[in-house]
C-alpha cells in the first residue's frame, strides 16, 4: 500500500494553511478590538447606574425618613443628595443635608464616591448650558430630596455660591477611550440614563 498518495489527498498544502491561519488571525484581531470597545463602554454604563442608584437612595433616604447619625438635633428631618465639583471630575459626595440649604456643606459627607476603571465626569449641564469642566462659571452642582416631596432640589452653583444656571441637570460621564453616558435628573425627580 502507498502511504504517500493516501496522505496528500487527505491533508492540507502550505498555503492552504497559512490562508486559514491569515482568517483565523483577521478574526481574533477583529474580536478582540470589538471586546476592548465593549469594555469601555460597559465601564462607563456601570458607573452611571452606581451614581443613579445613589441619587435614587438619597431619595428614598429623604422620604424614609432615615435617621442621621451623625447630626445634631432633629435626626429625622434631614435631606439627602449627591455633590460634585469641578475639581474633583473622577469623584462625587452623598451627603446628609443637615443645615437644609438644599447644597453641600463641609461637614455633611456620609460616603465619597470614586469612579473605577478611569471613568471621569465630562461634563455637567443645566437648561442653558454645559460648562462644568470647560472653565465656565458652574463650579459645584448638588442635588437633594427633602421629605415629603419626591421633587430633586437642583443646584448648579459658581465658586461663589450663586446659581448660574437652572434645572434639569445632565451629568455626563466619559470613559478613558471616549465613550459617553449621560445620566439626566428632572426637577419633578425622575432620573434617567
Amino acid at each position: 500500500m502507498n502511504f504517500s498518495i493516501f496522505f496528500k489527498k487527505r491533508g492540507f498544502t502550505l498555503i492552504e494553511l497559512m490562508v486559514v491561519m491569515s482568517i483565523a488571525t483577521i478574526m481574533i484581531t477583529i474580536f478582540t478590538i470589538q471586546q476592548s470597545n465593549w469594555n469601555d463602554q460597559l465601564a462607563v454604563n456601570t458607573q452611571a447606574y452606581e451614581m443613579v442608584l445613589m441619587i435614587r437612595q438619597a431619595q428614598i433616604y429623604s422620604l424614609g425618613v432615615r435617621e442621621d447619625i451623625g447630626g445634631t438635633g432633629d435626626k429625622f428631618n434631614v435631606g439627602y443628595g449627591i455633590y460634585m465639583d469641578q475639581g474633583n471630575v473622577n469623584q462625587y459626595i452623598y451627603f446628609a443635608d443637615r443645615n437644609g440649604n438644599q447644597k453641600y456643606d463641609s461637614g455633611e459627607a456620609l460616603e465619597t464616591k470614586t469612579f473605577s476603571r478611569g471613568v471621569t465626569i465630562k461634563d455637567v449641564c443645566g437648561s442653558s448650558n454645559c460648562f462644568f469642566t470647560g472653565g465656565g462659571p458652574l463650579w459645584q452642582a448638588s442635588i437633594s430630596f427633602f421629605r415629603p416631596e419626591t421633587k430633586a432640589n437642583i443646584k448648579l452653583l459658581n465658586n461663589g455660591g450663586s446659581q448660574v444656571d437652572n434645572p434639569p441637570v445632565i451629568i455626563k460621564l466619559k470613559s478613558p477611550k471616549g465613550k459617553e453616558a449621560n445620566i439626566t435628573v428632572e426637577t419633578n425627580g425622575q432620573i434617567s440614563i
